[in-house]
C-alpha cells in the first residue's frame, strides 16, 4: 500500500512537465499543475510518514509502541528497518525545507511591501498603486489585507498608457485570482518534494501558467497587442520573488507571447497529461482500496474487541 501511494505522489508531479503554451486555457494548466503538486505532496507525505511510522513511534518509547511497531513493520513496511530510517530522513528533511520556505517567503513579502512614505501612492479599486522612486525594471504585486501593486519609476516611464493598464491589469488578475496563495502552496509542495527530480520543473510549469493566467486576464482588459508590448519593455525586469507574484518579463517570455498569438479559445488537453492524470488516479485508489485490510489488521490489534 505505501508503495502504491507513494507512487501515485510521484506520478502526480507530472503533468506539469508536459505542459505547453497554447495546449489549453492557462487558468485550466493553473489548475491542473498546482494541484498536481498539492497531491503529489499529500501523497508523498502519508507514504513516508507510513513508512516512518515504525522509528518515530520507537523514539517515543513504551511496551505498546513497540508491539505497534511490530504490527507496522509486518503489514506496512516493504524494506524493514532501513526503509523505515530512510522514509524518516526523507519526512524530517522535507518537512523542514517546506518551513523554511514559507517562513521566508513571509520574510520577502514584508519587506517588499511599501511603506505609506515610500513612493507614489494612487488608491484604485481594492488596491493601492504605487510607483517607487527606483530605475529598476519591477512590476509585482503584495497580496494581505491592503493590498499593493508595485511599480518601478523607470519602468513605468517607458509604458505607454495603454501598456502601464496592461501591466497594472496582470498585477491586478493575481490579487482577485488569489495567486499568492497559489504560490505559497507551489512552494511548500516543492520543499517537500526536494527530492523528486522532476520537481523543480513542475513547479515552474505551474509559476508560469499562473503568470499566462494573469496575462490572459491583462490582454481582456487592456489588449493583447498592449500586453506584448509591455512584455517586451519589461524583459529585463529583475524578478521580485517567488515569495510574490510579478510581471517578470524574461520569464518564459516566448511561451508568453505565443499564448498571446495562440488560439485563445483552444482548451483541450494533451492525450499524455490525460493519461498520466488517468493512471495516478488508478494507482492512488488501488493504494486506497489495498490499505483496507491492512488497516483493519491494525485497528484490531491496538483495540481487540
Amino acid at each position: 500500500m505505501t508503495v502504491l501511494v507513494l507512487a501515485a505522489g510521484l506520478l502526480a508531479a507530472l503533468p506539469g512537465i508536459s505542459w505547453r503554451t497554447g495546449s489549453g486555457h492557462p487558468r485550466t494548466w493553473a489548475l491542473i499543475t498546482s494541484t498536481s503538486l498539492l497531491a503529489a505532496g499529500f501523497y508523498v507525505l502519508v507514504g513516508l510518514a507510513l513508512l516512518a511510522a515504525p522509528v518515530l513511534l520507537l523514539a517515543v518509547g513504551g511496551t505498546s509502541l513497540a508491539q505497534v511497531c511490530e504490527v507496522l513493520m509486518q503489514h506496512f513496511e516493504p524494506g524493514g528497518l532501513l526503509t523505515a530510517w530512510l522514509a524518516t530522513a526523507l519526512l524530517a528533511s522535507g518537512v523542514a525545507a517546506t518551513a523554511w520556505r514559507l517562513i521566508r517567503s513571509r520574510r520577502r513579502r514584508m519587506t517588499l511591501r511599501v511603506p505609506s512614505y515610500v513612493g507614489v501612492h494612487e488608491p484604485h479599486d481594492g488596491f493601492e498603486l504605487i510607483t517607487l522612486p527606483t530605475e529598476t525594471t519591477l512590476a509585482y504585486s503584495v497580496a494581505g489585507r491592503e493590498p499593493q501593486v508595485v511599480i518601478g519609476r523607470g519602468l513605468r516611464a517607458r509604458l505607454d498608457e495603454g501598456q502601464l493598464a496592461a501591466v497594472v491589469a496582470h498585477e491586478h488578475a493575481h490579487l482577485r485570482w488569489h495567486h499568492q496563495r497559489w504560490l505559497d502552496a507551489i512552494d511548500a509542495s516543492a520543499g517537500l518534494l526536494w527530492f523528486v527530480p522532476w520537481t523543480r520543473r513542475s513547479a515552474r510549469a505551474a509559476r508560469v501558467a499562473l503568470e499566462c493566467w494573469a496575462d490572459r486576464d491583462a490582454a481582456d482588459v487592456a489588449g493583447p497587442c498592449s500586453l506584448r508590448g509591455a512584455l517586451l519593455v519589461a524583459a529585463d525586469a529583475a524578478p521580485a520573488s517567488h515569495a510574490v507574484a510579478s510581471l517578470n518579463g524574461a520569464d518564459a517570455l516566448a511561451q508568453r507571447i505565443a499564448m498571446l498569438d495562440g488560439d485563445r479559445g483552444r482548451r483541450d488537453l494533451p492525450a499524455l497529461t490525460l493519461s498520466v492524470l488517468a493512471f495516478t488516479a488508478v494507482v492512488a485508489t488501488a493504494g486506497a482500496v489495498t490499505a483496507g485490510p491492512q488497516l483493519a489488521a491494525l485497528v484490531s490489534h491496538l483495540c481487540p474487541l
